[in-house]
């Protein structure tokens, strides 16, 4: 039979959606393969006859197929290409924000971490490090259902974003964990500044289906600060934060606690030179 007038044999949204299951599962068996072995990978193409790009939109949401892309073959390409491109920045939102909150993720946030503890040394600027952590949120999950545990973690998300200047990052490091990036900022302003949001994490009531009263909130936090006089590494300035919001919850919760500031906490450095061993060192003499 001629090729070009061999029929196209109809295929149902549940027989694709199997098919897609089935490629996964024999995905996840198969061994992954060597990158040594300098194979770039496949793109898989498959033909879906009657089924058009709002179809596949309800199949994606059904399926979590996001980072499956389609493209109609006999209409003009480009609103379809136009729509790839929004589905590929999506996608690269998602790989570094929380799906839930839309904060950043604990990737995102490490890498922005190195980036400013960075930045901060080579021009001498202070860093603050926040941790913030939702008081109780266990209580409200056991209390009130995941799904409202849900809509008070949406309602965190929203007053960090909303509470914070343009270059700072806010992100979720964990299930009820959050942290503020705050560059230029020392330890009295990175003290206020963490300061109003605890403060409109107490005026804010959160409203949840089948629970008769208002959900409330608290939060405990941990603040660092680095004034930029030598490098601070990661770990360092995260685990002064999170002494200090240990001491906050062991203190009672709602509330925020300062560390040293992680400059001033270190032991002098061995190259550093006495101020006696500097006077010889010029004018051969250590008398003043």
């Amino acid at each position: 039979m001629n090729p070009d007038t061999t029929p196209i044999p109809d295929v149902s949204q549940e027989s694709i959606l199997a098919e897609l299951a089935t490629l996964r599962r024999l995905l996840a068996e198969t061994d992954q393969p060597s990158k040594a072995t300098g194979e770039d990978g496949l793109v898989l193409m498959r033909l879906c006859p009657d089924l058009n790009l709002d179809d596949w939109e309800d199949l994606a949401r059904r399926g979590n197929l996001r980072d499956w892309l389609a493209l109609p073959l006999a209409v003009n390409p480009l609103p379809s290409l136009a729509r790839i491109q929004t589905t590929l920045q999506e996608l690269a939102f998602l790989s570094e924000h929380d799906p839930l909150t839309k904060l950043a993720n604990r990737g995102a946030f490490r890498r922005i971490l190195d980036a400013e503890l960075i930045r901060s040394a080579r021009a001498g600027q202070s860093l603050s490090l926040a941790l913030i952590d939702l008081d109780d949120f266990k209580h409200i999950n056991d209390s009130y259902g995941h799904p409202c545990g849900d809509r008070v973690l949406q309602t965190v998300g929203s007053l960090l974003l909303s509470g914070k200047r343009i270059y700072d990052t806010s992100a979720r490091i964990g299930g009820e964990e959050f942290a503020l990036i705050l560059p230029g900022l020392g330890l009295t302003r990175g003290n206020a500044a963490v300061t109003r949001i605890l403060e409109a994490a107490r005026e804010c009531t959160i409203l949840c289906d089948g629970v008769a009263s208002p959900v409330r909130l608290t939060f405990s936090a941990g603040l660092a600060c680095t004034k930029g006089k030598r490098p601070v590494g990661a770990e360092e300035l995260y685990a002064l934060a999170d002494k200090a919001l240990y001491e906050a919850k062991a203190a009672g919760k709602d509330r925020l606690v300062s560390a040293p500031i992680a400059d001033l906490t270190a032991p002098p450095e061995e190259s550093l030179v006495r101020a006696d061993e500097k006077r010889f060192l010029f004018t051969g003499t250590t008398k003043g």
